[in-house]
């Protein structure tokens, strides 16, 4: 059994990774798991893997539980429409203030602050094992401590997205939480890409290859595949400081970080991914790899693929997977008004014969089109009988929550680029990309550069979490529309703070727009 996976699995906290209520003074009451008794803590090398390998389990489960990340990221403004889930319309409409269930757990940060919490404690306490175990050395205590400083960066940038201003901890706290106020966002993700920016050097390019010039060998027993896309890589750190700068209106930090992982992305093994490959069940999102830059896994061989916590629970029905509709779907009108050029492999309507001609979609010429992009199902397919009828008893997947890849960091580059006025070699980025999905004709003017590369986002990343935070940038960058600048200057750009938040902090505010 793959030890990455097995590990990956302690999305529960042992007695040595007390986890911070969200904003509440008591930590929550979370059973100990069995793999580690809190008197023997922090004294071998087994501690060390469990403690960290957890702080990745719960920063999966602060991103996959309702499947928040594509709440957050995918739904809002966005083109999927609801079906019979008023919860999922709300959030499409930014009405977050309803009264349902998923709306106020979504809204509660408690499981961001159980991850932040866990780094806190793996940095401070960590040491105490080389005193203990002659196996865990002073490089690899560093490349351990590297990685939860990189994920305390990871985790406060995507509070910083979702809910703006929050509490900043810079320690550990064990049974009782300090009733502290949020702190500007601005000063969170300074403090963000400072705790990326030093990590990132110490950070390894990949782990448990014994031929690496830095850091070879195996890593806690398991080899290079093993590890690929499952641990925060260097490349990995300067893809998300590129983004933080991005978020942070700073584009030529920017540039210059989105160029650090073009440049040396094949030390790392990350490459461009064809429309075949990702797209096909059993290709780019099953299981992890190198190509995925950074993910978190639910492997199926290790009994780890879930009903819940995929996108695939929102977005795949009938034949796909035995149920009659999707929770959300994207109408077939606006499906053309996103994939508007010919002979574009993702999708494209014949001009002849009327015929769709689609990879990102199922049952493309029926009344409802199911989105289909992503659709690992169980181990990277769909079983049928011999009458074509799923088998499927419970629908599980095992597709990862994944932060990024080469095509989306490419776009990145050329956004950047685009704001800081070199439209050409934004232009041939851009270029670059259409013709490797089959879009024969090329932009030539620059003219709408910015729109062409934003819209080229929307049909590339399609259902990876990106849209919100891509149309949030895209409006700051134009600044010209005064409905969105309301919203943003009454923080109507962000989830409102749950109201167990507020119960258990008197020092916690409630954002402006959702008073």
């Amino acid at each position: 059994m793959r030890i990455k996976n097995r590990l990956l699995q302690l999305i529960t906290v042992l007695p040595l990774l007390w986890i911070l209520g969200s904003g509440c003074n008591k930590i929550l009451d979370v059973k100990s798991s069995n793999l580690i008794n809190e008197s023997n803590a922090w004294s071998s090398i087994n501690d060390a893997r469990s403690a960290l390998l957890g702080t990745y389990g719960l920063l999966r489960t602060a991103l996959a539980e309702n499947e928040a990340n594509w709440l957050y990221g995918e739904l809002r403004s966005g083109p999927f429409v609801a079906m019979n889930r008023p919860d999922l319309d709300a959030i499409i409409n930014n009405k977050l203030n309803q009264s349902h269930d998923l709306l106020a757990e979504v809204s509660n940060w408690r499981k961001f602050y159980a991850v932040i919490n866990s780094a806190n404690l793996f940095i401070e306490r960590s040491g105490e094992i080389m005193q203990k175990d002659p196996q865990y050395t002073k490089l690899n205590n560093s490349v351990d401590i590297a990685q939860m400083k990189a994920i305390i960066g990871i985790t406060y940038f995507y509070m910083v997205r979702i809910w703006g201003d929050v509490p900043l901890l810079t320690k550990s706290y064990d049974g009782t939480f300090p009733q502290i106020p949020r702190s500007e966002a601005k000063a969170v993700l300074k403090f963000a890409e400072d705790q990326l920016k030093e990590a990132a050097p110490v950070l390894p390019y990949v782990y448990g290859d014994p031929n690496a010039s830095y850091f070879p060998g195996f890593y806690y027993g398991a080899d290079i595949f093993t590890w690929a896309s499952a641990l925060v890589t260097r490349n990995a750190a300067y893809a998300y400081l590129a983004h933080i700068a991005a978020w942070d209106n700073r584009y030529l930090d920017a540039s210059v970080y989105a160029d650090f992982v073009l440049n040396n992305g094949g030390r790392s093994g990350i490459v461009a991914s064809t429309t075949f490959d990702l797209t096909r069940s059993d290709g780019f999102f099953l299981g992890q790899s190198s190509y995925q830059v950074f993910s978190l896994g639910f492997s199926w061989v290790d009994g780890e693929a879930t009903p819940t916590g995929h996108i695939e629970n929102l977005t795949l029905a009938s034949p796909l997977i035995p149920r009659a509709n999707p929770a959300i779907y994207i109408p077939d009108n606006r499906i053309v008004q996103i994939f508007t050029e010919p002979g574009d492999e993702r999708f494209y309507i014949d001009p002849v014969t009327g015929t769709a001609y689609s990879s990102y979609f199922s049952n493309a010429s029926s009344d409802l089109i199911i989105f289909s992009k992503i659709k690992v199902v169980g181990s990277g397919g769909v079983q049928q009988n011999t009458a074509g009828q799923t088998t499927n008893v419970l629908t599980k997947y095992s597709s990862p929550v994944i932060f990024t890849r080469l095509e989306e960091i490419k776009l990145l580059k050329a956004e950047a680029l685009t704001v800081l006025g070199q439209r050409q070699d934004a232009l041939d980025i851009l270029n670059g990309l259409r013709a490797n999905r089959g879009i024969k004709t090329e932009i030539i003017t620059t003219d709408n550069l910015l729109e062409d590369i934003f819209r080229e986002r929307q049909r590339e990343l399609l259902g990876e979490a990106w849209g919100w935070y891509d149309q949030v940038r895209y409006k700051q960058i134009k600044n010209d529309d005064a409905a969105f600048n309301a919203l943003r200057s009454k923080g109507g750009i962000y989830w409102p703070v749950a109201q167990e938040v507020m119960d258990n902090n008197p020092q916690i505010r409630q954002t402006e727009y959702w008073k």
